[in-house]
């Protein structure tokens, strides 16, 4: 038996020879020799290779072997491809290391193709949540974007270390360290791009939909806050950001946090004025102060609030002139629009009216007023008499106000303005204006001097007449 299986060794050991030219055992080759030479022992050797020839099932030879009797071929092609591969002065291992490369690439493509589909797929499936909580259509798509260049960037270096695998093999050289470090920073990097992008777009995200729920907080004060928290959190996330990849390719950031507090507290002596200007402005923007849209009053400007950023303030008045005021000048500030607004209205009569006629005059325009459509849903309250309010020079002054939404004050006083004018013409109730009276005095005896007055249409009578 120990002969049987030297002499399976010995026959194995030839056919791999044959292909890859091991060296022969001495000592096997002896023993079979030893074998063949004893009758007994060779027959026994001869029966039992007749045996396992019976026992062997044959192989049925596929089709497609038989019609191009690749048996046959197989071995002269191989030969003829390790001569070729030999010529060019690479090694016999060269085609293993080549099937391999193809496969490695078959495969990084078929991944990146998944991971693009994939990232597509989850972007489409996310259009129903973004329809249903009236998100942006394009949120959240910037984290399927990171993901894709992601799977570029990983694909590019699987296969540049697989073809400097390649290249390095088939010239001899020993192989370079594996990609896994820079594989690891690459996948670190994205992990924190898709988290800091997470965030960014999951606070846009809870805005968008505060917006959807709270019709209210669709106002300027909205509009007011929302720029200023995206700004904040923006250079938030990309310092923490720079500071997370700094640190993954391995630069040290203890020394660059370091430098920074000490250029803010350079910064801080030097700008002290920006840094007020900062404080205040948080101060203003949070307490609720003015916002965009409103119409203030600061210091001796005036204007529509049109930008407001954390540094300055800026307002266009009525002929267009845009004031940039900074938040650190800023001390009063008058708010002529804070949720709703009053008209002022000073109407002024001939001291020979009556007022209580007067001021029915003014209900009754209000009630009218009220009723008209155009005007009905900018008045928030009927007028609001106040009474007689001061003698002027020329006239008695009625005081009375309406209350109107924050922006019309200022249409609805002028539309009543011109219907107080034609409801008073209409009634000849005197609007006066300034006159003086002329008193030429008196003496002593009470007698007023005579005054030397002639009137230019009798004097020229008078010459026509002569």
């Amino acid at each position: 038996m120990r002969l049987f299986f030297c002499f399976l060794a010995l026959t194995m050991s030839t056919l791999s020879w044959s292909a890859t030219e091991p060296e022969v055992n001495k000592e096997t080759v002896t023993d079979l020799i030893a074998t063949l030479e004893n009758e007994s022992e060779r027959q026994a050797l001869v029966e039992k290779l007749k045996i396992m020839i019976d026992a062997q099932p044959e192989a049925e030879v596929p089709f497609i072997a038989t019609l191009f009797d690749i048996d046959a071929q197989a071995p002269g092609l191989m030969a003829e491809l390790m001569d070729l591969i030999r010529s060019y002065g690479l090694p016999e291992s060269f085609m293993g290391d080549l099937i391999t490369f193809s496969v490695t690439v078959l495969l990084v493509l078929l991944g990146l193709f998944l991971n693009g589909a994939l990232s597509k797929f989850l972007d489409r499936r996310l259009n129903l949540i973004r329809h249903s909580l009236s998100w942006d259509d394009k949120r959240f798509s910037s984290i399927f974007r990171i993901q894709r260049w992601a799977g570029y960037v990983v694909s590019l270096i699987l296969i540049g270390y697989a073809s400097w695998h390649l290249i390095a093999s088939s010239m001899g050289k020993e192989e370079s360290e594996g990609p896994g470090s820079l594989l690891s920073a690459v996948l670190t990097i994205a992990l924190v791009g898709m988290v800091f992008s997470m965030i960014w777009e999951g606070v846009n995200a809870l805005l968008e939909s505060m917006i959807e729920k709270h019709e209210r907080l669709n106002s300027s004060r909205f509009q007011t806050i929302t720029p200023i928290i995206r700004n904040i959190l923006m250079i938030a996330l990309t310092i923490m950001s720079l500071m997370v990849i700094l640190s993954e390719l391995g630069i040290n950031i203890m020394p660059l946090l370091a430098g920074a507090g000490v250029l803010g507290i350079a910064i801080g002596f030097g700008a002290q004025t920006l840094v007020k200007d900062f404080l205040t402005g948080l101060t203003v923007v949070f307490e609720d102060l003015l916002q965009i849209g409103d119409v203030v009053r600061i210091g001796d400007k005036f204007g529509l609030v049109e930008k407001i950023t954390l540094r300055k303030v800026q307002l266009r008045d009525l002929d267009g002139t845009v004031h940039t005021v900074p938040f650190g000048d800023v001390t009063i500030v008058s708010n002529l629009t804070k949720e709703f607004s009053y008209y002022i209205f000073e109407v002024g009569v001939a001291y020979r009216e009556n007022v209580d006629e007067v001021i029915s005059v003014l209900k009754e325009l209000d009630e009218v007023f009220r009723e008209d459509e155009a005007y009905a849903s900018r008045v928030l309250a009927p007028l609001e008499v106040l009474g007689l309010d001061r003698f002027d020079d020329s006239a008695v002054v009625i005081k009375a106000r309406y209350k109107t939404q924050s922006h019309e004050r200022w249409n609805v006083g002028r539309e009543f303005n011109r219907r107080i004018k034609a409801a008073f013409d209409e009634r000849n109730i005197e609007i006066p204006f300034p006159h003086q009276t002329i008193y030429f005095g008196e003496d002593k005896q009470g007698s007023a001097p005579n005054a030397n007055v002639r009137l230019m249409r009798e004097q020229a009578t008078d010459e026509q007449a002569s």
